[in-house]
């Protein structure tokens, strides 16, 4: 039998008293015990506090403060670890399974891997989201990190979550991690977490995000204009400009999303739904 790695499992919370303890329970129900349970609270004002100190004597790391936001409370726990590899979960997402992590590292060696990944299943409609991604496919849809293993000396490569990006600092590190060839990965086809797709990056357009990443790619050499890749990028960054009242740039970014990419069809009609939101006054935060 393989040596057991220390996994770091990492829960950055604010208020999250309805749904932390099961959260909590499916990490201390896991088969495999090597596990290192670390939570940073920012403070919360409802009852988590009062749900940490019950399971007080099973979190090694807590670290209850001020931050500025989820990637800083993140970043927080990537400092405090100790384990070779770091999971993060959020407050209401929890393990698939009580088998899951034994079925991925007891008896496997992963000494040649960096990063190790799998899928989420989404807990409003029980889809499975994931699968094997490369560079360009990843642009066109990300990997939640609720199924990513990271091994810490990723962290020592390419740095921790840049706050600048306040919904989507993830995306922008697994874009750093698969723009590096030297980080090794591996695609496990497992359900890693059940994963709550109703949280804030599913309400909120991270305009910084967007805007560099397009910036960015337009300059890469293996990309132009009207790459298939760039689809998402135009849509979000006109519906962004839209909202911010800069109507000419978003009427020539919009319609690029309809005429390139494999989801021509899924962003006309998307854009529909966006501008019923701006009619009827349905605010879309933009952060």
């Amino acid at each position: 039998m393989k040596d057991a790695p220390l996994i770091s499992i990492i829960i950055p919370v604010f208020n999250a008293g309805k749904t932390l303890q099961s959260t909590i329970e499916s990490i201390l129900g896991q088969c495999y015990k090597n596990i290192e349970l670390i939570i940073v609270d920012g403070e919360s004002v409802d009852n988590t506090k009062d749900i940490i100190a019950q399971y007080k004597k099973n979190i090694d790391i807590f670290i209850c403060e001020k931050d500025n936001g989820i990637y800083d409370a993140m970043n927080k726990g990537i400092i405090a670890a100790n384990g070779d590899w770091l999971l993060f979960l959020g407050g209401d997402d929890v393990l698939f399974n009580s088998e899951i992590l034994t079925s991925i590292f007891i008896d496997s060696n992963f000494e040649e891997i960096d990063f190790l990944y799998g899928d989420v299943l989404f807990k409003s409609s029980s889809l499975k989201y994931g699968g094997e991604k490369d560079y360009p496919t990843l642009l066109d849809s990300n990997i939640c990190h609720q199924s990513i293993f990271y091994h810490k000396k990723i962290f020592e490569t390419i740095g921790q979550y840049n706050l600048r990006y306040q919904v989507l600092a993830d995306f922008d590190m697994n874009i750093r991690v698969f723009q590096n060839e030297s980080i090794r990965k591996k695609y496990v086809s497992k359900i890693i977490t059940l994963f709550n797709d109703k949280g804030t990056s599913n309400s909120v357009l991270d305009k910084y995000f967007y805007s560099d990443m397009l910036s960015v790619f337009q300059k890469e050499k293996d990309f132009n204009n009207r790459s298939p890749y760039l689809q998402r990028y135009y849509f979000y960054c006109g519906i962004i400009n839209l909202c911010s009242n800069e109507i000419m740039l978003a009427f020539k970014q919009i319609p690029l999303s309809w005429i390139i990419g494999r989801r021509k069809l899924f962003y006309f009609l998307f854009t529909f739904k966006f501008l019923l939101r701006i009619l009827i006054r349905d605010e879309i935060k933009i952060k």
